[in-house]
């Protein structure tokens, strides 16, 4: 779908939460490279060689030569802060923009209603700018990681919302929310089986690098790349 438009030369930006960055892959480690800072937080740059975008990364200086990707994603960043300094985040150079974000939104009051305004907001901003837009969920976390005291909302409502906007602003999804059910519905598994690994977050929240791989997989054959 869409191979002719990785073209030699190619941009690729990730924007979102620490899923985005890879967090939980193995070897993965924050930079000192600043991206923003709001209301004296500030976020920094990872590398994360295992993750789903390391393993995209390759993947396209494999077979699509000088297509890059540049990571954006910030830990812990909420929706209304990725909206707010998107222009940071966001090149003119950028081709392509990969959005993952809302599970820092779970911990709000109005978190679902917030993702939304901020989600439709930053298509038609990138949408407006050229770019080509993908909409990415997250994947699924362990029962007890859902039911930490702080979460109002849960993973499933996050995907939820992102369906419903990318199906709305006719945005191409990957849903990797579904493709891990699915996988481990197949395999008769449960997310606790393959969210933790040697060296990974090991949270139940992050994906570990088996997960990350999943939705590298699911990326590349939604794009049929």
């Amino acid at each position: 779908m869409y191979k002719d438009k990785l073209v030699e030369g190619i941009k690729i930006k990730v924007i979102g939460d620490s899923i985005a960055a890879g967090g939980g892959s193995s070897m993965s480690y924050r930079t000192e490279e600043l991206i923003f800072e709001d209301d004296g937080t500030k976020y920094f740059k990872k590398v994360a060689p295992n993750s789903w975008w390391g393993l995209l990364e390759k993947y396209l200086r494999d077979n699509y030569n000088a297509s890059t990707i540049e990571n954006k994603g910030c830990g812990g960043a909420f929706s209304s802060q990725i909206n707010k300094h998107l222009d940071t985040l966001i090149s003119s150079e950028d081709n392509m923009v990969f959005i993952l974000m809302g599970l820092n939104d779970r911990k709000l009051t109005n978190g679902m209603e917030e993702l939304k305004i901020n989600c439709e907001c930053v298509i038609d901003k990138l949408v407006n700018k050229g770019k080509i837009v993908v909409i990415l969920t997250p994947t699924p976390s362990v029962h007890s990681n859902e039911y930490y005291p702080n979460r109002i909302y849960h993973t499933d409502n996050v995907v939820s919302i992102l369906r419903g906007v990318a199906d709305n602003r006719e945005i191409l999804l990957i849903d990797n929310y579904q493709f891990v059910m699915e996988y481990l519905k197949k395999n008769r598994l449960k997310i606790d089986n393959i969210i933790y690994g040697e060296g990974c977050g090991n949270d139940g929240l992050h994906p570990s690098d088996h997960v990350q791989k999943l939705i590298f997989q699911n990326l590349i054959q939604t794009l049929q790349i």
